[in-house]
């Protein structure tokens, strides 16, 4: 649930939706995830940023600054949906690079102290 994932999802969506129709296989999506906003009010919010494996790294843009960047960033989230609806197939995303292997059904041990 994110405003940089919403618009490729979207795009991705409808491909698999014509894939089927078509009857042939939809494609794999490949996004990255470049980081994530965190809203503080109106003047203050937080930006971390991610690999594109969406591994975290140690930078972040805050305060004022980060609620500027939050406010372009879902300008431009919404601009590009618009955008995509006049010319179908003009949007472009960042792509995803190789995630480490993890198990579909991890299972967590409980312990107590």
């Amino acid at each position: 649930m994110s405003c940089q994932a919403a618009a490729p999802l979207a795009a991705q969506a409808a491909n698999t939706v014509l894939s089927r129709v078509a009857g042939t296989e939809p494609a794999v999506i490949n996004l990255a995830l470049t980081g994530s906003c965190v809203s503080l009010g109106r003047r203050a919010a937080m930006r971390q940023l991610a690999r594109k494996d969406d591994t975290s790294v140690n930078v972040y843009v805050g305060g004022r600054i980060g609620a500027a960047y939050k406010e372009l960033t879902c300008k431009l989230g919404l601009w590009k949906i618009r955008r995509e609806a006049r010319k179908p197939g003009s949007l472009l995303w960042p792509k995803g690079g190789p995630r480490p292997e993890q198990p579909a059904a991890a299972t967590r041990v409980v312990t107590s102290p």
